[in-house]
């Protein structure tokens, strides 16, 4: 955001800043800079460095108040800002380190800002990190020998298809880069060494997006893979291995060998680069340096250094435990962090800011100070009559007063709420002049005076409540329709519509019937092969089934496929009638209809401390006008672990509070009971609503007082397990239930809640994914609203698999503890968790130890929860009872004891208990030590590793966790019927019968079969990944219309270059079949001298106009019944031919 103070504001800033900048003309000048604080210091060293003109590297005790400071600078600035996180695993850290290292390096960054402790590691040469980076531009001459070197170089991998940062592919003349700060990856097309064209493109569809004249493409990883350094570094090591008795582990001289990136390689920087740089070798000689807190500073920095030792690695490379292969070499390993009396040496020689909160006593200073009076603002919190008081009171003192909201939508929220309380708000990018409010949208850590310059800033924090500043991250790629085929491996189950299960055996190309073309290979029982052709794809579907158990091959020619398609058919005939009838009940009887949110409601929303994402604002949208509708409510929102669905509860709880109703939620565990206790309480602070609970953790008489509340109306909220459904609980006037993971529930709970919803609005909230099929399958029978979109600022959860360790978990405890946070410790056996909690005791001893299992008494249970989430314990050893529940800001480390015994929803629900906050998360799944792990195990403790993002619930790798939600929401009897025929096609089937009870007439399908002479394929030599050539015949087959044929066609220009001409073949193929589909034609027989054409029972013609056909081309064209055209050719192109006799047809309509 760009906000010049001097634009509209008087000189007096800029002549502060100006003076700031004449006393620091000399090498080794400083200036005192006090009664600033948070965000005040932003406007006057933003201002600083455009008066000056100079670079401006800003040093701060933490990463949190680096990356805050940054963003206040940013909101300021009317140039980038660079932030320097510490050094971490995440490759997304990583390439924003890149990112402002060479920014600051090729002197693109005049304001940057960095903890201390990313200050004192070692870094690459600031030339070796700029002649790591690749520059690609239009009509420039780059050898391909160099590039590639330039690709290796830079750590980036190669892929059959470019979809993630650092990835490349060459192919022909194309090359397909990805670089790790670009918003999206870039094509380059060649002729020789010379670039003839640069375009972005999408990851997700593979095609070009707009066109580029120059890229820059920086390095993939910090240590630049430079073929000298990479010898330079292995010869190094290797004589470490002599002189100091270390062990460099296989995998690391191995990845020297073949230049690759290896985990924690920048703590072996110093074997790379003898002379390693300093941040201050990327800054320009006469950069002003700003030390926030100069005494903060040391003290962090000399902490730092204790905890860290200087051969160790754990500071160096990444916040994670060192594993056995990392410590076999901590011998070998030089210093990666400089000593920070050295760094002080080095400060002391460059001019200097010191940022001071209060004014030093010390008149003995050598460096002149500069006072400022900066202010704090209150926290109102919701109490906007104060907040109105104090507006009005300095507006008639003549202050410029900012209003800063984290979102347009928050800033149009607000004027509304100022101007119910009399006061204009004006939103735009520009500052308010004397006496005025302006709304800006930004980012702001906290509002302040600065009073000497009149000046006021306000956030909506400080307004409605703390509220939390995503990061800006990347977005995950949007997933492709067609992801499962390609996902589909050699081996893997699939489903033929017409013969059943059977093993795919890969993509081949082989003539048949006198036709090369590319057929898939499908093996049944008895080893019967099935060749199915590019054109018949859409009959063949990966085989996705219940609990993972590998189904039976059918037999080919057998009936049992077609029996148990009929069985299916039958149970889901059986639930789509209840759910209809159900779901038609609904539609008549009379409801509720809540009124229409009132300025209370936009307040309370406004209170919500984050961003809202789409996926939420969308199932907020669905749940209001559900509300406000004449008839109950029955909606199910469906979010992946932390997407954000309690918000959308408490949204319409608020409601139906608001418009004189109760509200009921209802939870499956007396540990969620209490975590949404304290949640609506939090969240409900400000308003006249009264939250209570109803729960095992209340005594009687506590449960009394709740049940009197709840029966005379005092109570607006109550929360509680199945003890809410019971029937001593009586409502005044109940007008919402929310019900948190129903499926969780037993028979007599499910069958109360049947009773309910043709009573009162309900909303259903389950963690478990739905697939995008299945809803789609159940549109018109059920209300569903999916929650897609993850939170902005997550950092992905770092999972390692590992054997049971004392070592292991004293470190990952310690490491967790050391950063002031909280742990962790599932052990799911009571008999043995207090041998366990004696472990724990003895590795960490300093650890606030807490025991929690279900055999606890309820009010002990209750205490230690609250007490762990308020922070009196900072490690909980506990057994399964937190799967769902107990979310814990500052718990980011779970050890998972005996994971192998757990399965993958259990764990997937286990590990979303941490990785809420703005760290990183980590998480450890311990196995026996010595024990062999089954198959079936293995696999399920590999899927969890590899699902690290949050929303991993809704990739392909872990559809069985889809499944159970499948499951969970059609009921556990439809768990069989999936696993018989294969989700997709039970999914396919559950539509149709839907349609044929609704009374829908479907269209008849019709696919075409299509003899021509040479129909055409994609050659192996064109497009090289069997699985590339998968999913495109797959999208060729659903193309539904003619002009979709060309756009297709451009495209595979765009990723592949030119069609050889059996591509060309395939593309007109398609484009016949696609005409003929829509003139309902099951066959085109064009091999012979007369062309066939054989329609379908209804083909849509017009009789008339068909007459005239036949009388214009008489003596050639003749009807033979039942449903077949014949037409003679005399010479010519058959192919053209069949495309004048399909197109006269279409005009036969």
């Amino acid at each position: 955001m760009l906000i010049r103070l001097m634009e509209q504001s008087e000189d007096l800033l800029a002549r502060q800043a100006a003076e700031i900048g004449a006393r620091l003309q000399g090498g080794n000048d400083a200036v005192s800079l006090t009664g600033l604080f948070g965000a005040s210091k932003a406007p006057i060293l933003s201002e600083i460095s455009r008066q000056t003109g100079r670079s401006l590297l800003v040093l701060t005790s933490s990463s949190a108040e680096a990356e805050s400071l940054a963003k206040d600078l940013q909101f300021f600035s009317r140039e980038p800002v660079g932030y320097l996180p510490e050094r971490e695993e995440d490759p997304e850290i990583r390439w924003q380190r890149i990112a402002c290292l060479a920014g600051l390096a090729g002197k693109e960054l005049r304001l940057a800002v960095a903890s201390i402790q990313a200050a004192l590691e070692r870094l690459s040469p600031p030339a070796a990190l700029l002649d790591a980076a690749i520059t690609l531009r239009v009509h420039g001459q780059i050898p391909r020998d160099e590039l590639l070197r330039a690709l290796d170089t830079g750590g980036y991998r190669q892929a059959n298809q470019v979809t993630d940062r650092g990835e490349y592919s060459l192919r022909g003349n194309l090359l397909d880069l990805f670089p790790p700060t670009g918003d999206a990856p870039v094509r380059a097309e060649f002729f020789g060494d010379e670039l003839l064209s640069l375009r972005e493109f999408n990851p997700a569809t593979q095609r070009s997006v707009r066109p580029l004249q120059e890229t820059i493409a920086l390095p993939v990883v910090e240590v630049p893979l430079r073929a000298d350094a990479c010898e330079a570094a292995l010869r190094a090591l290797r004589a470490a291995e002599q002189t100091q008795g270390g062990q460099v582990p296989f995998e690391i001289t191995k990845a020297l060998e073949d230049r690759r990136a290896f985990p924690g390689m920048e703590a072996y920087l110093p074997y790379f680069f003898p002379d390693t740089a300093d941040l201050l070798q990327y800054v320009a000689p006469d950069a002003i340096l700003v030390l926030a807190d100069p005494g903060g500073l040391e003290a962090h920095a000399r902490d730092f250094a204790e905890r860290c030792p200087a051969c160790g690695l754990r500071g160096a490379t990444s916040n994670a435990p060192r594993t056995t292969s990392e410590c076999a070499c901590t011998l070998a390993i030089k210093a990666p962090l400089f000593d920070w009396t050295d760094l002080e040496a080095k400060l002391s020689l460059r001019p200097r800011i010191f940022l001071e909160e209060f004014s030093r006593t010390n008149s003995d200073d050598a460096h002149s100070t500069i006072a400022f009076q900066a202010g704090t603002i209150p926290a109102y919190r919701g109490r906007l009559g104060e907040l109105a008081r104090d507006l009005e009171g300095w507006q008639r003192e003549g202050r410029r007063i900012q209003l800063v909201c984290r979102s347009e939508a928050q800033g149009r929220r607000l004027q509304e709420v100022l101007k119910e309380h009399g006061l204009a708000g004006s939103i735009g990018q520009a500052m308010a002049s004397s006496g005025e409010i302006a709304i800006l949208s930004g980012e702001l850590s906290g509002g302040f005076h600065l009073h000497q310059f009149g000046l006021t800033y306000i956030t909506d924090g400080e307004i409605f409540g703390p509220r939390h500043i995503p990061r800006r991250r990347a977005r995950p790629k949007e997933a492709s329709p067609f992801a499962s085929f390609q996902e589909l491996a050699y081996g893997d189950f699939v489903v033929h519509a017409d013969h059943g299960i059977g093993k795919y055996k890969g993509l081949r190309q082989l003539a048949a019937g006198g036709m090369e073309g590319d057929y898939l290979l499908i093996t049944y029982a008895d080893n019967a092969k099935l060749y199915v052709p590019a054109s018949k794809l859409q009959l063949v579907h990966r085989y996705l089934g219940a609990d993972g158990d590998p189904p039976a091959l059918d037999r080919l020619g057998g009936t049992s496929w077609a029996r148990a398609k009929e069985r299916v058919k039958a149970s889901i005939r059986e639930m789509a009638q209840d759910l209809l009838t159900l779901y038609a009940a609904r539609q008549v009887i009379g409801g509720h209809a809540f009124p229409p949110d009132t300025t209370w409601q936009r307040e309370f929303e406004a209170g919500f401390p984050y961003e809202e994402t789409p996926g939420q604002l969308q199932a907020i949208a669905d749940v209001r006008a559900d509300m406000e509708r004449d008839r109950p409510m029955d909606r199910l929102i469906c979010g992946d672990v932390g997407y954000g669905k309690t918000e959308v509860a408490m949204r319409a709880a608020f409601k139906a509070a608001m418009g004189g109703k109760q509200v009921a939620v209802l939870v499956p565990t007396t540990v969620l009971a209490l975590q949404h206790l304290q949640t609506f309480s939090e969240r409900f602070s400000s308003v006249p609503i009264k939250v209570e609970m109803l729960s095992r953790f209340r005594s009687r008489k506590e449960q009394a007082a709740v049940l009197r509340g709840v029966r005379d109306g005092t109570v607006d909220i109550v929360i509680g397990t199945h003890r809410l459904l019971q029937k001593d609980v009586s409502f005044r006037d109940l007008g919402l239930l929310v019900v948190d993971e129903e499926h969780l529930f037993g028979v007599a709970a499910k069958e109360r809640l049947k009773q309910l919803r043709r009573q009162v609005d309900v909303l259903i909230l389950t963690a478990t994914p739905i697939p995008r099929t299945l809803h789609m399958s159940m549109l018109g029978v059920r209300d569903i609203s999916t929650i897609e979109t993850p939170p902005e600022d997550r950092l992905s959860i770092k999972t390692t698999v590992a054997r049971f360790d004392p070592a292991l978990i004293q470190e990952a405890i310690q490491q967790e503890l050391d950063r002031g946070g909280q742990a962790f410790f599932v052990h799911n056996r009571v008999e043995s968790i207090h041998t366990i909690a004696r472990l724990i005791k003895r590795l960490v001893p300093q650890a606030r130890l807490a025991v929690a299992h279900g055999e606890l008494p309820e009010a002990r249970l209750e205490r230690i929860m609250c007490d762990f989430y308020a922070g009196t314990f900072n490690v909980l050893l506990c057994t399964t009872i937190i799967e769902s529940g107990l979310d814990v800001g500052t718990a980011n480390t779970i050890i998972i004891d005996r994971a192998d015994a757990l399965g993958l929803a259990q764990l997937y629900q286990l590990r979303g208990r941490v990785g809420r906050d703005r760290r990183r998360a980590f998480a450890y799944l311990l196995v026996p030590e010595n024990a062999a792990l089954t198959e079936v195990a293995k696999k399920r403790l590999q899927v969890i590793a590899e699902l690290t993002e949050l929303g991993s619930g809704f990739k392909v790798a872990a559809r069985d966790l889809e499944i159970r939600g499948a499951g969970n929401l059609l009921g556990p009897e439809q768990h069989g019927q999936i696993a018989a025929v294969g989700f997709d096609l039970y999914c396919r089937l559950i539509e149709s019968t839907i349609r044929e009870l609704k009374g829908e007439v479907a269209a008849e399908s019709v696919e075409p079969s299509m003899k021509l002479e040479a129909e055409g394929y994609l050659p192996e030599a064109y497009i090289e990944d069997p699985n590339v050539r998968l999913h495109l015949y797959k999208r060729l087959n659903a193309l539904s219309g003619p002009e979709e044929v060309p756009v297709f066609r451009e495209e595979l220009i765009d990723r592949f270059g030119e069609l050889p001409p059996q591509a060309e073949r395939l593309l007109t193929a398609v484009a016949l079949r696609v005409v003929a589909r829509s003139l309902a034609i099951r066959e085109v027989d064009a091999r012979s001298e007369t062309i066939r054409l054989i329609f379908s029972d209804s083909p849509p013609l017009a009789s008339a106009k068909v007459a005239a056909l036949f009388s214009a081309e008489a003596g050639r064209l003749r009807y033979v019944p039942p449903g077949t055209l014949e037409y003679r050719v005399n010479g010519g192109d058959r192919i053209t031919l069949v495309q004048s006799l399909l197109a006269r047809l279409q005009e036969c309509r």
